[in-house]
């Protein structure tokens, strides 16, 4: 049988082991010998103390993320998750005819108002080619994925559920 040193068991160790630092030689005996109680009561030994020292990676925590925290954790991701998807939800439908299809020209003309904020010169270049070419034909199908990355870096909605490309 395995024994295992779970956080309440690390907690009461924790607490004796700090008193091994006492100025007083009485009190770190009876601390080294509540430690090995402990450790005995529980099926573990002062090695076993020894191999958790040493697999910390000589970090020290003073504390870690209780379940509690973690639940606020993830109540957090899950409201901003929520409050993303409204925004997405309310965003314009400019870019987007009503059966879901890019409106690319639009989106060209987008990203070339934020021009400012593209890359670099090949993006630059890209945008402007979009820019004409959307007005007599839809990109080819890499054209649109280069010209859609660039849209939603620069702040452009993109929902794949609802696009039927």
């Amino acid at each position: 049988m395995t024994a295992v040193l779970n956080e309440t068991i690390a907690k009461r160790i924790a607490a004796v082991f700090r008193r091994l630092g006492s100025d007083f030689d009485g009190e770190v005996v009876a601390a080294a010998a509540a430690l090995k109680r402990i450790l005995m009561s529980e099926g573990l030994s002062i090695n076993d103390l020894a191999i958790v020292l040493e697999n910390c990676n000589g970090e020290i925590e003073e504390r870690k993320y209780s379940d509690k925290d973690a639940e606020i954790i993830f109540a957090r991701g899950v409201d901003k998750g929520r409050a993303e998807q409204m925004r997405a939800q309310q965003a314009p439908r400019e870019f987007y005819d009503r059966n879901g299809e890019p409106r690319w020209n639009e989106i060209a003309l987008f990203c070339r108002r934020n021009q400012a904020r593209l890359r670099n010169d090949w993006e630059r270049t890209f945008i402007d080619d979009m820019a004409g070419v959307t007005l007599l034909r839809e990109p080819s199908a890499k054209q649109a994925r280069y010209l859609l990355a660039i849209f939603v870096r620069l702040g452009g909605h993109y929902d794949p559920q609802n696009m039927r490309w």
